[in-house]
């Protein structure tokens, strides 16, 4: 049976956002584009690079969906990438929050996981808003925990971002299909592009002026980042909890970032 023109509109047009969204989107990347040029301006030349790279990675992922990728292969690439973000969680991020910081580190962390939480309760909803929702939030925390991170070891270099932005581009992939299920726009994958840079940038910047000791500081956003790379495990088993390649492939990410952490570690 043939669709009357009335449906047929209606279906295109549910396909773009809205006038409202696009105005919102548009401001901000234009917020993110100038936290990236404040960060240059200021020296956090890493922090920019990382916040311009989890944007396109989760960007090219998006745009893989409109091919023929196949399913499985993206499903390995999200287990890798869950993989390496865990490890780089526990390597890089935790053990720093209670060794150098001791008690605010804790109390920071044991914050961090509650705050963790508590975003989480809040995606809920149908399951194309669940997923835009609960990855806007887990990418902006993501952010905050590295904006954290590269102020209190701006040393680090790329392997601990790189390891915790690594899954960007398989979930932007599962996002837009998600969205493109659901009728909706894949453009609003945008607003989780932008989002790591608005966590880090904002936290780097501004971090002289919050009033809070660097320990808590750290802390909150090593429990964070923790309560984020567990969950994105537990979310991505689900995929393929009974495919033995995914588990090697888990398995084998978080030992690239293992591997990393003890060659910096050893000067290397």
């Amino acid at each position: 049976m043939k669709r009357s023109a009335a449906e047929a509109h209606t279906s295109k047009s549910a396909y773009m956002p809205g006038t409202a969204a696009t105005l919102s989107l548009g401001l901000g990347w234009l917020v993110w584009l100038g936290l990236v040029v404040t960060a240059e301006i200021q020296g956090m030349a890493t922090l920019s690079g990382l916040a311009i790279f989890g944007a396109l990675a989760l960007i090219v992922g998006a745009l893989a969906s409109l091919g023929a990728v196949s399913e499985r292969t993206i499903v390995l690439a999200d287990a890798a990438a869950g993989g390496a973000m865990l490890a780089a969680a526990l390597v890089f991020v935790v053990p720093h929050a209670l060794i150098a910081h001791a008690l605010p580190g804790t109390a920071g962390l044991i914050i961090g996981i509650l705050a963790g939480l508590a975003l989480h309760r809040v995606a809920r909803g149908a399951m194309d808003q669940v997923a835009l929702t609960g990855l806007t939030l887990h990418t902006i925390s993501a952010g905050v925990a590295i904006g954290a991170l590269y102020t209190f070891l701006p040393a680090l270099g790329w392997t601990a971002g790189l390891a915790i932005l690594a899954h960007k581009a398989p979930a932007g992939y599962l996002l837009a299909r998600r969205l493109r299920q659901a009728d909706r726009s894949r453009t609003l994958v945008g607003w989780p592009a932008m989002a790591t840079g608005l966590g880090a940038l904002g936290i780097a910047i501004m971090h002289p002026t919050l009033p809070i000791s660097s320990g808590l500081m750290f802390g909150i956003a090593a429990g964070l980042f923790a309560f984020v790379a567990l969950g994105f495990i537990r979310d991505s088993a689900g995929f393929g909890q009974k495919d033995t390649g995914f588990w090697v492939a888990a398995v084998a990410g978080a030992a690239v970032i293992a591997l990393a952490g003890w060659f910096l570690a050893s000067g290397g």
